[in-house]
């Protein structure tokens, strides 16, 4: 019987499509074969220093190709990743470190000044712990260079278990500190199952930072496929050079979050690049605005949209196909194959269509759980439905409706506001670059409603304008009662609005946040 392990996939290709790219970086590109080669060399100078399965190893970098060594070297000596987010601040970092128990680290060399004022700090990483790559590290580190080119090529041929964890993807921590969510060998396999029609010709680019489960999956999909990946550098999004490296490299799908797409459907001259390669895009990890897919929709006329739903927890859930985008406005789809899902409302009874609840699923590609936090666990739960604590409804065709995160509803007045479909309303108006909608505190209602607006560059936008035109969509109840005006709005690395830490500017005064 055939294991569904990473390390065994990559085998695969590599023996089927040994001369084909198998990654390009700038102007870097390396095939399959030397990129297993790289692979079994890191894999076996893990080894020989003394790691063994079963140990967790933590990555510290910006996307480049030695990010894939690295997560196949771990998979193929059977060892866990723990990729960490390189926005973290220095504590953020050494706790992630500490909590996933990491026995080494590899790190990038731009962030040899935060492991320097951290490692003192790790639990069970010592000197002889530490590996750089991209520059000189500290005196004790190894060079990642020297530790591949001293090891054997030879495959490890460890046998892996399918059910133990590849990777430890920590989340972002929307409701507190992040945490650890354990994807097996597995479940990341079953992902791969080919909803994009994704196949050995085509050339995949990867935006979102490699330490996101977004660009895992893909990456990993790209390699059992036997596809080239496109890695596109961290530290900034240039919606210009993603037209040109579409155009240069013949892209034929990527997968991005809304904003990005907003960004490069903002930029001046995008007509004059050619993208008529994009034969598919993805869209993810965050609502898409209705006047956000109209415009993919006529830029990106010649490719497939797909929307999708799902979390580093549950992997995808669910899929909007193209020919579903005009029919089943604000949609996420229906669910993937062997999915099931469930709306309940407070009390745990199922949802009837139309009516709103918190979405709970169970797939083939959900996590094993959360490393160390057996809270987490049950609060996720309810049995062997997880939930990521979304809000949604379902209709009676089976498309479900992503409503908002139950962490952002607002209760005003004892009625429920769900902000999304504000922010969805307002993201229309001509002068609107930005929108975010929360609840605020209010003496009477108990919260108000606010949107918080980045107007476009030369706008002249009141907030009477904003509440009038929130007004003649929406009803009365769910408008703004107030609109504060601001240059930017926090975001993730992965393009997301972070509600949280507008909303914590409005509530940290108060004893009760709610």
């Amino acid at each position: 019987m055939p294991r569904l392990v990473a390390g065994d996939a990559l085998r695969a290709t590599a023996r089927r499509l040994p001369h084909k790219t198998a990654f390009i970086f700038r102007d870097r590109r390396i095939t399959y074969a030397a990129f297993e080669e790289r692979v079994n060399r890191l894999a076996n100078g893990l080894l020989v220093r003394g790691y063994r399965p079963g140990d967790h190893i933590a990555v510290l970098a910006y996307n480049c190709i030695e990010y894939y060594e690295i997560l196949f070297a771990l998979a193929k000596s059977g060892m866990t990743a723990v990729p960490v987010n390189f926005r973290l601040t220095e504590a953020e970092i050494g706790y992630v470190i500490d909590q996933s128990d990491s026995r080494a680290l590899i790190y990038e060399a731009p962030f040899r000044d935060q492991i320097r004022n951290t490692r003192a700090g790790f639990v069970r990483i010592g000197r002889g712990d530490v590996v750089v790559f991209g520059g000189p590290g500290d005196p004790d580190d190894t060079d990642y260079e020297d530790l591949v080119s001293a090891s054997s090529p030879s495959d490890p041929e460890i046998a892996v278990d399918e059910t133990k964890t590849w990777y430890i993807g920590y989340t972002s921590g929307t409701t507190g500190r992040p945490k650890g969510a354990m994807r097996s060998h597995r479940s990341n396999i079953l992902l791969a199952a080919n909803t994009f029609y994704l196949g050995e010709e085509d050339i995949i680019l990867l935006i979102m930072p490699i330490f996101h489960s977004n660009s895992i999956w893909f990456g990993a999909i790209s390699v059992y496929w036997g596809a080239t990946t496109v890695i596109y550098p961290s530290g900034g999004f240039n919606p210009l050079e993603i037209l040109e490296v579409m155009e240069r490299e013949q892209v034929t799908f990527s997968s991005m979050v809304p904003t990005m797409y907003s960004l490069i459907l903002q930029a001046p001259d995008k007509e004059t690049f050619d993208t008529r390669s994009l034969k598919t895009l993805l869209c993810s990890s965050a609502p898409l605005m209705t006047t956000t897919k109209e415009q993919i929709l006529e830029f990106f006329g010649h490719a497939q949209l797909y929307e999708g739903y799902g979390a580093t927890e549950s992997g995808a859930v669910t899929i909007l196909g193209p020919k579903d985008q005009y029919r089943k406005v604000r949609s996420c789809g229906t669910a993937r194959p062997f999915t099931r899902i469930k709306i309940l409302d407070g009390e745990g009874n199922e949802c009837a269509p139309g009516e709103v609840g918190e979405l709970f699923a169970v797939s083939p590609g959900m996590f094993e759980g959360y490393y160390k936090q057996p809270e987490a666990d049950a609060a996720a739960f309810r049995g062997e439905y997880l939930s990521v604590g979304d809000m949604a409804r379902v209709d009676e065709e089976g498309y479900y409706y992503i409503v908002d995160r139950k962490h952002d509803m607002i209760i005003s007045g004892g009625e429920n506001i769900y902000p999304t479909e504000i922010d969805d309303i307002l993201s229309k108006h001509p002068q609107i670059l930005q929108v975010a909608v929360i609840g605020v505190p209010d003496e009477k209602w108990g919260e108000a409603v606010k949107a918080v607006v980045v107007p476009k560059p030369g706008a002249v936008l009141t907030e009477a304008q904003v509440i009038a035109y929130a007004k003649a969509h929406l009803a009365g109840y769910k408008c703004p009662k107030s609109v504060d005006f601001r240059d930017s709005l926090p975001m993730s690395p992965t393009g997301k609005i972070l509600k949280r830490e507008i909303r914590k500017l409005y509530w940290e005064s108060r004893e009760v946040k709610i």
